[in-house]
């Protein structure tokens, strides 16, 4: 039951990407604002149903994890227009999967002696092997680079995101309604910064609060995920979205043609294999 919750966020953060692109449209800013509203709202409903407890300390830490959130949420957002859904989710995951992994596994001590850290490693250049072949990375073109640079940094949120809830005492759906209103705020700081205004009636943010009840699914399936099966274990079962956000992502938006969809299945193939390897360690 605990791999089953486990697999529950990659199945909804696979969907989310492809929902926002071919239904709900808007630029980054506003799929970004309006995700973080629908989880305010679903993580509200949640609260006055089941009376969640937690201190203030617990408290902080869930809101800091939030707006880490709006960091790497709002670069992968970007990253869907600039680089398509098919290429931007599994470079980040890649990314997101080698942070928390190291993170995890050494700093919370979830690898324990020499062995496990030397499959860790193993695992994650194999999870590196994978994204690379799926994505091209060796002929990657000029114009994308920046592109790449800029998921390289704003992925140091989702580490955020996905390390403070560690050190709070209460786990699972306990921090959701913090963390998402968290999130609500780094989304709005990073709305009104881009947009030089207020956000209003946007009538494109208030389309995407639909993508925010998906998203609240998988982030509140993910944080009870943190605490059954562990950080590395919780995480990297949460990025196998990769699969259904990168295949969806060429068959439905048709964001490369046939003959790019062999490697893409080969890299996803690798990607798979060794992030089976690290939930086995």
């Amino acid at each position: 039951m605990n791999i089953v919750i486990g697999l529950l966020p990659a199945l909804f953060w696979g969907i989310l990407p492809i929902w926002m692109q071919g239904k709900t449209g808007g630029n980054w800013t506003e799929q970004l604002l309006g995700t973080s509203i629908g989880g305010v709202i679903s993580a509200i409903i949640l609260q006055l149903i089941f009376h969640y407890d937690y201190s203030l300390t617990d408290f902080w830490l869930y809101f800091a994890s939030g707006i880490c959130w709006s960091i790497g949420q709002g670069g992968l957002y970007w990253g869907y227009g600039a680089l398509g859904v098919n290429n931007a989710v599994p470079f980040s995951t890649a990314l997101q999967i080698i942070g928390n992994s190291l993170i995890g596994g050494w700093v919370f001590g979830e690898w324990v002696g020499w062995h496990d850290s030397v499959l860790g490693v193993i695992a994650l250049l194999i999870i590196l092997t994978g994204v690379m072949v799926s994505n091209g990375m060796i002929h990657v073109s000029r114009k994308d680079l920046g592109a790449y640079v800029l998921l390289v940094v704003t992925c140091l949120g989702y580490w955020g995101y996905s390390g403070f809830p560690h050190y709070a005492t209460a786990k699972g759906l306990n921090g959701f309604l913090p963390q998402t209103l968290g999130m609500m705020v780094g989304a709005l700081i990073i709305y009104v910064v881009g947009r030089k205004r207020l956000p209003g009636q946007d009538p494109w943010g208030l389309r995407n609060i639909t993508s925010g009840f998906i998203f609240a699914v998988a982030a509140g399936t993910y944080l009870m995920s943190l605490s059954l099966n562990g950080l590395v274990n919780g995480f990297v079962l949460s990025q196998l979205n990769v699969v259904v956000a990168t295949l969806l992502g060429v068959i439905v938006l048709k964001e490369a043609n046939v003959k790019k969809l062999i490697p893409k299945a080969i890299g996803l193939a690798i990607l798979i294999g060794g992030a089976v390897m690290m939930v086995t360690i």
